[in-house]
């Protein structure tokens, strides 16, 4: 009897530890989160004249993810580019904007830094903006997995430096600064789309997304390009 009163406060403390031990881990994760949260700088840069333009699709972004799922398809990515480029005619000069197709999402996707080059070379940018915007993006591309915080000091230092360049026409410079102006918002939309999806999930959300870390937002920077030219 002895034993089996032993046995069973054992089996009671192991319980006790082990709900303890899942309730910290849990708790910690929250507190890891909220911190991130806490963190996350304003996505504006004042000195960028063109931040409007970042701000005006962040905006569009964020009614399209009101009344749709977050995309985990391609043909979900399609549609919410699609969204967005009908949605941001108005920043740019182009008459024609390329309908995009799920093929386009797939070359994009399959090889972003191949397609972003294109796209640039193809532009009516001079020779120093292409290199100096492709250099840019080759960067950001490298650094999409990184926290908000650190791409965006990136992005800003970016900014910093093609406003007070003054070998770039002021047509150039527009077009790179809105580039920038939508990878800053675009980024920061997509840290604060991760916020929302762990606190509704939880530590419970076992699927793997399609889309891999900010590759949706660098999906669509690349896209938005075609309408800048």
């Amino acid at each position: 009897m002895k034993i089996v009163s032993l046995c069973s406060a054992l089996l009671c403390l192991l319980i006790s530890c082990s709900t303890d031990s899942d309730f910290n881990a849990s708790e910690n994760k929250i507190s890891t989160i909220i911190k991130s949260k806490e963190n996350l700088p304003n996505p504006e840069n004042t000195a960028n004249p063109f931040d409007f333009k970042g701000e005006s699709y962040y905006d569009e972004l964020t009614l399209y993810w009101q009344k749709n799922e977050y995309p985990n398809s391609i043909e979900e990515m399609t549609q919410q580019i699609r969204f967005l480029s009908l949605q941001l005619k108005g920043t740019s000069t182009n008459k024609s904007i390329i309908p995009f197709t799920d093929e386009i999402v797939e070359s994009i996707m399959a090889d972003p830094d191949q397609s972003m080059i294109l796209i640039v070379q193809n532009s009516a940018l001079s020779t120093a903006s292409k290199i100096s915007l492709i250099n840019f993006l080759q960067s950001l591309i490298e650094k999409r997995e990184l926290e908000f915080s650190i791409t965006y000091s990136y992005i800003v230092n970016y900014e910093d430096t093609v406003t007070s360049d003054s070998s770039f026409s002021e047509d150039d410079k527009e077009t790179i600064l809105t580039v920038t102006s939508i990878s800053r918002y675009s980024l920061y939309s997509a840290a604060e789309r991760k916020d929302r999806d762990w606190d509704k999930s939880g530590a419970n959300k076992n699927s793997k997304p399609f889309f891999e870390t900010n590759q949706v937002a660098v999906i669509c920077v690349i896209a938005m390009l075609s309408m800048l030219n």
